[in-house]
């Protein structure tokens, strides 16, 4: 790869941003409501930052380079429903599927 080429799939390149901080989420009003629902703690949002522009008609590109980057396999946190711990994703997704 020659300097300045783009490594991930789709060109697209990935940083994950954890001093990015949502106040949002501390709110009083949204405390109550996640409460409400039962997702008071269930529920993270991280940040991650990318090197290009986003191109609508390249939708599924973008997401297949990122649950494939490096970056966000090593950082990205999801909800373990046996353990109810939050884990890193770990692994490359192989296939996603198309909900709408």
């Amino acid at each position: 790869m020659a300097a300045g080429d783009s490594g991930g799939l789709g060109g697209y390149d990935f940083r994950y941003l954890p001093q990015k901080t949502f106040q949002c989420l501390s709110t009083p009003e949204t405390t109550s409501r996640l409460r409400q629902w039962s997702m008071l703690g269930r529920i993270q949002a991280q940040a991650f930052g990318f090197d290009q522009n986003f191109q609508a008609h390249r939708k599924d590109d973008f997401v297949m380079a990122f649950f494939k980057d490096p970056n966000v396999i090593a950082n990205l946190k999801l909800l373990s429903d046996s353990s109810g711990q939050w884990i890193t994703l770990g692994f490359a997704s192989r296939r996603l599927r198309k909900i709408c």
